[in-house]
């Protein structure tokens, strides 16, 4: 299963919190993609945020690899799940196609 996180800063850490959560945050993103459980990951322009490409084999690894991420207190994380997007449409071509012959 693969998911985008979008995380973006809803409070700014401490100062002196600031340094130590930028090196966890940068061993974080390396444990993740180093183990194949991150396929990309990036940060927004001129936005204290960023997010990444997730690839999980349940809901519960993926929470567990998001509630370990350093500054989730600090911020705002949304979670979307990906689906093939040819599939989508297929399926909503199907589903279009039954409607209007009813």
């Amino acid at each position: 299963m693969r998911f985008l996180a979008v995380i973006k800063s809803k409070v700014p850490p401490p100062l002196e919190a600031a340094v130590p959560l930028i090196d966890g945050m940068l061993g974080w993103i390396e444990t993740n993609t180093k183990g194949g459980k991150m396929e990309q990951a990036w940060g927004f322009a001129g936005i204290q945020g960023g997010g990444g490409i997730l690839s999980v084999d349940s809901l519960e690894e993926l929470d567990r690899i998001m509630t370990t991420m350093p500054f989730a207190p600090f911020s705002d994380v949304e979670v979307y799940g990906l689906a093939d997007v040819k599939q989508g449409l297929t399926a909503a071509k199907e589903a279009a196609t039954m409607m209007m012959a009813h």
